[in-house]
């Protein structure tokens, strides 16, 4: 009899444990799909799949509370939504539509803004969450008084994303595009954005990223023969990728 109940007990804790593996793995294969979903959303600007990602990770968050990258995922699905945003805007010729378009970026950096605080409280030494809530607030600014209020905080942000890692890519990015939105009279300077840029393209040749914002960053500046190769590389990697095709339509169009 005894040996009955200890084989039961044994048989019982068996049982949980192959269950809690199963939970696992179940976990595991949707966090992968969602982080497939992420990047190739972020790269071609497919809501779509930013929008199915966001919603396993909120799933992920609500069932591993104490996880921060389940966190910092959600939080990159809101950025890339910013990002989609902030596409439009510079497709629009319209100054109403472009208002429209900067509140409903706010809104969705606001809504990500908790996901990102959480994975810093959760873990306070990954440059990646740093990074990511620096940029959310950058998408909050949509006007001087904004950017008065919200500049130097997503400012903080990306300091402390490339002091814990100088060589993040996404935080250069992120330092430079500073440096190029800024009036020169508070710091800006668009080549220095320009040179830090350059240097992320040249560490990270497979980073979309790099050179969509290398790109954007010679137009900004006039540099069209700069900015038309910048993009005819993108395009060799992904050529799909909406920014491509747009801006190599507008730049060549005008030659």
């Amino acid at each position: 009899m005894i040996m009955l109940k200890k084989a039961g007990i044994l048989f019982f804790i068996l049982l949980i444990v192959s269950f809690n593996a199963v939970v696992s793995d179940a976990g595991n294969d949707r966090c992968e799909q969602a982080k497939k979903y992420l990047e190739k959303g972020s790269n071609t600007y497919n809501e779509q799949l930013l929008q199915d990602a966001k919603k396993i990770f909120i799933q992920l968050c609500n069932d591993n509370p104490s996880d921060y990258e389940y966190a910092y995922y959600t939080a990159s699905a809101y950025l890339g939504l910013c990002d989609i945003k902030n596409f439009e805007i510079v497709q629009s010729t319209v100054k109403k539509v472009k208002k429209a378009l900067k509140a409903k970026r706010v809104a969705i950096a606001e809504e990500g803004m908790p996901f990102a605080d959480k994975s810093i409280k959760l873990n306070d030494n990954f440059s990646e969450s740093y990074r990511v809530r620096g940029a959310l607030i950058s998408n909050k600014i949509s006007g001087m008084i904004s950017g008065m209020k919200n500049g130097s905080l997503a400012e903080e942000d990306i300091d402390i994303a490339l002091q814990i890692d100088k060589n993040n890519p996404m935080a250069r990015i992120e330092n430079a595009r500073m440096y190029i939105n800024k009036p020169g009279i508070l710091g800006g300077d668009i080549n220095k954005g320009i040179e830090i840029i350059r240097n992320v393209v040249i560490d990270n040749p497979e980073l979309e990223k790099g050179y969509t914002n290398l790109g954007t960053a010679y137009v900004e500046n006039g540099e069209v023969e700069n900015a038309i190769n910048i993009f005819k590389r993108l395009q060799e990697i992904n050529p799909d990728n909406p920014e491509v095709i747009f801006f190599l339509n507008q730049l060549t169009s005008t030659k």
